[in-house]
């Protein structure tokens, strides 16, 4: 069985990962940390091949401890998050990791991700995944409309207004009122405050 230790401050949802992975009978959990710090000192490392990381952790948060664990050891490092958006999945990858998994993710869908990635696989979401999982609830939630929400979705990915206008193939002042409409429902004045007010759902 592959053995794998999880860092998540989160108390639940790490027992709950524990839980779907000793089930599975492929994945055997050492040990849970609670945040970056615990997990380096841990003395289970040395017997990890797959290490499960929040990025949000107090102490020492994910990114600077997966960079710590570069140096360390040589397992398997995938993060774990509630919330996957397209600056996330760039950071992890720059960074180096094997991949990034929703927290809310099935286990048989999570145990099957895992597999991909020790079989060598770099695993993370695509932009329609993404897109499921982060702008549609946020669409459902705040009422947007179609628009709205892609103009959300590209402002988010970095793209300036006449890219985005250039991309869908509208004017500037289209995609001026989009913007405008959708800050006005999510309560955001600047482009600045939306990759924070996504990363808070």
């Amino acid at each position: 069985m592959t053995k794998v230790i999880i860092a998540d401050d989160h108390q639940m949802v790490a027992r709950g990962l524990e839980s779907m992975l000793n089930e599975s009978g492929k994945y055997q959990v050492l040990e849970n940390t609670h945040n970056g710090r615990e997990l380096l000192e841990s003395r289970q490392l040395v017997k990890a091949e797959l290490i499960l990381i929040d990025y949000k952790m107090p102490i020492l948060n994910g990114a600077d401890t997966l960079e710590k664990l570069k140096d360390k050891s040589k397992p398997k490092l995938v993060f774990i998050s509630a919330n996957v958006d397209e600056w996330l999945v760039n950071k992890v990858k720059t960074l180096g990791a094997d991949g990034i998994i929703c927290k809310s993710v099935d286990s048989q869908k999570l145990v099957a991700l895992l597999d991909k990635i020790m079989d060598g696989e770099k695993v993370f979401p695509s932009d329609n995944e993404i897109f499921n999982s982060l702008y549609q609830p946020l669409k459902k939630k705040y009422k947007l409309t179609e628009a709205e929400t892609n103009t959300i979705k590209q402002l988010n990915q970095g793209l300036g207004i006449k890219e985005i206008a250039d991309k869908n193939c509208v004017t500037t002042e289209t995609i001026k009122t989009h913007k405008k409409n959708a800050f006005v429902k999510l309560g955001i004045k600047k482009v600045t405050l939306l990759a924070q007010f996504i990363k808070r759902l």
